[in-house]
């Protein structure tokens, strides 16, 4: 746990986070058919049953082990086509929800934080010090259909709709093999109570878009680009 100490015992709260799954195939996906335990170097930052992208193709799970995402394995889900991959492709998480639903985007690694929580993975952020706090996302959106998409993103307090906090994005659709993407990024100023806490939840009009990790790039170098990066910073006391 880290501190933020300005020398006379007075400290502020601080969180920062990502959800940003990653990992690299230690054994090829021979055929675009292929239905067998897709083998990775880790599924440790990954939902027990989900999605990840390969290349351009997204593949649906229902169980994993500490290294292979098994159960049923539905292959080129969400319009995306299937097609072999090589051993050491990297492989990333993405996260759905259906046309007419809504879910809680889930935080599943913490850089930082002092008197704010979240018990990994989760979605809820919880504060230990009363005050008023700055939020802020940003959520990597992509959609692999031809046809455009409304994703609605807003927070929550302690399980409640926060009035007027919803945000709305069209995403582009594919052009080519590429999805359209959009980094949907916004701030949010609320008060919070001991004992509160804030989550980010989404919808998709279509049900077609997904919140996705592209993987660290190689030409050129670059980080990851997580679907998720959260931060929350204190403003001052109630």
């Amino acid at each position: 746990m880290c501190s933020s100490d300005l020398g006379s015992g007075l400290t502020f709260p601080y969180f920062s986070a990502f959800q940003n799954g990653e990992t690299t195939l230690t054994a090829a996906i021979p055929n675009p058919t292929s239905t067998a335990a897709i083998q990775v170097t880790s599924t440790a930052d990954f939902a027990s049953s989900g999605y990840i992208i390969i290349g351009e193709e997204i593949i649906s799970y229902t169980t994993k082990t500490a290294t292979t995402f098994d159960g049923t394995i539905t292959r080129g889900v969400f319009s995306t086509t299937k097609s072999s991959h090589a051993i050491g492709t990297p492989v990333s998480e993405a996260a759905a929800v259906a046309a007419g639903s809504s879910a809680a985007v889930i935080i599943d690694t913490i850089v930082v934080s002092n008197e704010i929580t979240c018990t990994t993975p989760d979605s809820k952020i919880y504060f230990t010090k009363a005050g008023i706090y700055n939020i802020q996302f940003s959520t990597q959106l992509l959609n692999y259909t031809t046809s455009d998409d409304n994703v609605t993103v807003w927070f929550k307090k302690n399980g409640n709709d926060i009035d007027n906090s919803a945000s709305i994005e069209q995403v582009n659709p594919k052009h080519g093999t590429s999805p359209g993407a959009v980094i949907m990024a916004l701030n949010f100023v609320d008060s919070f109570a001991a004992g509160d806490y804030v989550e980010l939840w989404w919808a998709s009009d279509s049900g077609t878009t997904v919140l996705a990790t592209f993987p660290t790039g190689t030409s050129p170098v670059h980080p990851a680009s997580p679907s998720l990066i959260l931060t929350v910073t204190f403003v001052s006391a109630v």
